[in-house]
């Protein structure tokens, strides 16, 4: 029989809500705990994986109101054939009531934002002053803000974004200090999205693409240096201040700069298996994982990067198959990993970063890692506090995203 999947219940008090965006189109084959919808509110985002391995059918529309433990969708077993999805009744929406004779207008009240129209308010430089929400009782909402937003981005005199900043997105949105995320070479943002995965953190998350990765500009960087300042001009356009800042490889390197040129807040620093300790990288994976281009030749490659080959996924790897449909994306990694992994070898050094440092700072790396030498966490400075990881490779975030997450959440507390 089809196995429903079903609109989870993310609040105490929440018994509707709306579908932010499917992930998968309606036929696709998905594989169990893939990620199949995201749900924002006002107070969390969630991610709703599959209960099954099977054919997505007949997924709800975005954006359509549906009450909680509703059926948005079906998974087909193998040879069953795709029925319509029963759909309940729209949620009914209060009535407006038009009394006769003379109305009294209140005076107007204080916006009241939400927390979440409250942050993304504060980090878009927005005044709420004014501002009339559409929540109960005029409450200020997240889509009052974003409309806002939106309008201002249409008027003529609205400064366009600033040349070389980088692709970002919110992979979770929350209150308190938020963590930007850097991902490693030949990757994208999306690297992240298992780490997070089912899990529900308070904290706003940002993932960025690095240059010549992703959705981010093609053009090189000309070294670290002048990455940094990308990520740094990125942050500052989206009016992300204080922050905890992770990576992850390359990206781990990266942000071990940015906190040691201290032009940004960076209040806390993560740092999975990174690059930047010692000379030596694994040149044919560097070479191998850009020429391969099909599910068969990809996958080995993919493994090398893990201690378990079952972590790397199918859904894993045709997400890399599709990026490299695109032959000038990858024709712009191999120009970054020629100008920072020259000869086999790595170009850059993050020890005397490291040794600057005067914020909380830990490191995590496998011990299995074919990457980067596991050895090469002997040159640690004492003021970092290393995570060595046991049946564990280059991918600490997702080979252990339960005590990955764990380590990540007391780093912000501490930061906090």
């Amino acid at each position: 029989m089809p196995v429903p999947v079903i609109y989870p219940k993310v609040s105490l008090e929440e018994t509707s809500g709306r579908i932010s965006r499917w992930l998968v189109a309606d036929g696709a084959t998905v594989t169990t705990g893939q990620v199949l919808f995201e749900i924002e509110n006002d107070k969390a985002a969630v991610e709703v994986e599959a209960p099954a391995d099977g054919i997505l059918s007949g997924p709800a529309a975005e954006g359509e109101m549906v009450e909680v433990g509703s059926e948005v969708a079906r998974i087909l077993l193998p040879g069953e054939v795709a029925a319509p999805v029963p759909r309940p009744a729209a949620v009914a929406q209060p009535a407006v009531v038009v009394a006769a004779g003379p109305v009294m207008v209140p005076a107007p009240r204080a916006p009241n934002p939400t927390p979440l129209a409250r942050r993304i308010a504060r980090e878009s430089g927005l005044a709420l002053d004014g501002l009339r929400g559409t929540g109960p009782h005029g409450r200020v909402q997240k889509k009052d803000v974003l409309a806002r937003l939106n309008a201002l981005a249409a008027h003529p005199e609205t400064p366009p974004a600033a040349e070389g900043t980088l692709n970002a997105v919110w992979l979770r949105l929350g209150e308190g200090l938020p963590v930007v995320l850097l991902h490693g070479y030949s990757a994208d943002l999306n690297n992240w999205r298992g780490l997070f995965a089912g899990a529900r953190v308070d904290w706003p998350v940002l993932a960025l693409d690095l240059p010549a990765h992703g959705g981010s500009p093609r053009d090189l960087p000309a070294d670290l240096d002048a990455l940094a300042e990308q990520v740094e001009a990125t942050l500052a356009q989206l009016g992300v201040t204080a922050f905890v800042l992770g990576g992850h490889s390359f990206g781990a390197a990266a942000a071990a700069r940015i906190a040691a040129r201290r032009r940004a807040d960076v209040r806390g620093l993560f740092l999975f298996a990174p690059a930047g300790l010692g000379p030596q990288i694994n040149q044919p994976f560097t070479e191998g994982i850009l020429r391969a281009s099909q599910a068969a030749s990809l996958r080995p490659w993919l493994e090398y990067l893990v201690h378990d080959p079952r972590v790397i996924s199918d859904a894993f790897v045709k997400a890399v198959v599709a990026a490299r449909a695109d032959e000038g994306l990858t024709q712009a990694m191999a120009a970054f990993a020629a100008r920072f992994f020259p000869d086999g070898t790595q170009s850059f050094a993050i020890g005397a970063d490291l040794a600057a440092l005067r914020i909380p700072a830990r490191v995590a790396f496998g011990r299995q890692d074919r990457i980067l030498p596991f050895d090469s966490t002997r040159g640690l400075p004492g003021n970092i506090g290393l995570h060595a990881l046991n049946d564990c490779g280059h991918m600490p975030h997702l080979e252990q995203p339960e005590l990955a997450l764990r380590l990540l959440a007391e780093l912000v507390r501490s930061a906090g």
